[in-house]
Parts: structure tokens; C-alpha cells; sequence
């Protein structure tokens, strides 16, 4: 599948809620006016347009991964399931080294989710995975930062001992959170 060449200009709200609308996402598609309102009362377009495209992003999961639980159902295999995935990294039009960068971005989506899971009134066993989740999710956001440096005149360049250093600590405690649960 060939992807059309991206356009470096952010998509406006109008245009993120269409596609959102073309899912089916909507029961009833929002009117301009709904849609600046919603936009109003979160700081404007520029925050609105990033939560709906996350937004989107999410409606994107939820529709691959049911629509890979049909293909799975009629007999596709991995074979398939590589094809269907490697698209993911393709649409985003990131290539080379932004390969690295879409990766960092969603590792950050799951680092976020464990990270703020309330876990207080979970048992300990699954404490204890929510929490070595949380932190080899946050190990993995910090190597991939410093596999996205291209050069080490950058300024991202000087952080890279300081995440080398945050993913040895994060991988000691994700392995420290496993060891509770013994054997």
C-alpha cells in the first residue's frame, strides 16, 4: 500500500472530526459551532485539535484490532498480521530515524497509562505487574530517546547519559517489582 506524501500543516478540528465522523465514531456528528465551543473550553484549537486526534488515534486502535480479530478468525497468520501492523509505522509517514521518534510517541501513551494507574485497591500480585509495567515502560522511553539522536552536537545529544542512567534504574525496579511476586 502506498501512502500519500504527508502534509507537514496539522490537520484543523473540522478535519479531525471528519475522519472521526467517517469511523462512525460519532452517534451525531458535532455542528462548527459544537465543535469551537469544545474548543473554547479547552484552550483552543491547537489543544483541541491534539485531543481529538488522539482521539482518533485510539478509534484507529480499536478498529485494527478488531478488525485483525476478524482476519485472525479466517485464517490470516503472522505472516499477514506483520503487514496489517507495519502499517501503522507508514501512515504516520515517519521513515528512518522517525521510526524511532512514532515509537518514543507511543511508548509515551503506555508509559502514561501505567504510570498513573490507581493500583491501592488492587491485589498485590497485580500491583506489582501494574508497576514493573510502569517502569520498563518508562526504561523503553528513555533508550528510544536516545536512539533518536541523529547527531551529538544536538541538543538532545547531552541527555542521552542521564536516559541511559534513567533506564538501568527503571529496568532494576521493573525486575525489583517482579521479584515480589516470587517464583
Amino acid at each position: 500500500m502506498e501512502m500519500p506524501h504527508q502534509n507537514p500543516q496539522a490537520p484543523t478540528v473540522t478535519e479531525i472530526s471528519a475522519a472521526m465522523a467517517a469511523l462512525g465514531i460519532y452517534a451525531r456528528p458535532p455542528t462548527d459551532g459544537e465543535l469551537a465551543e469544545q474548543a473554547r473550553s479547552v484552550g483552543g484549537e491547537h489543544v483541541f485539535a491534539a485531543v481529538l486526534a488522539n482521539a482518533l488515534y485510539g478509534a484507529a486502535i480499536g478498529t485494527g484490532m478488531l478488525t485483525e480479530g476478524y482476519m485472525l478468525e479466517a485464517g490470516a497468520g503472522a505472516r499477514e498480521m506483520a503487514l496489517a501492523r507495519q502499517q501503522v509505522i507508514r501512515a504516520s509517514g515517519a521513515d528512518g530515524l522517525g521510526v524511532v521518534g512514532a515509537l518514543h510517541w507511543q511508548a509515551g501513551h503506555i508509559w502514561h497509562f501505567f504510570s498513573g494507574m490507581e493500583s491501592q485497591d488492587d491485589p498485590e500480585d497485580r500491583s506489582s505487574v501494574i508497576a514493573a509495567a510502569a517502569s520498563a515502560s518508562h526504561a523503553l522511553l528513555a533508550l528510544l530517546a536516545c536512539m533518536g539522536v541523529r547527531d551529538p552536537n544536538e541538543p538532545s545529544a547531552a541527555e542521552m547519559p542521564e536516559n541511559i542512567v534513567l533506564a538501568r534504574k527503571e529496568l532494576r525496579a521493573a525486575v525489583a517489582h517482579l521479584d515480589t511476586l516470587g517464583s
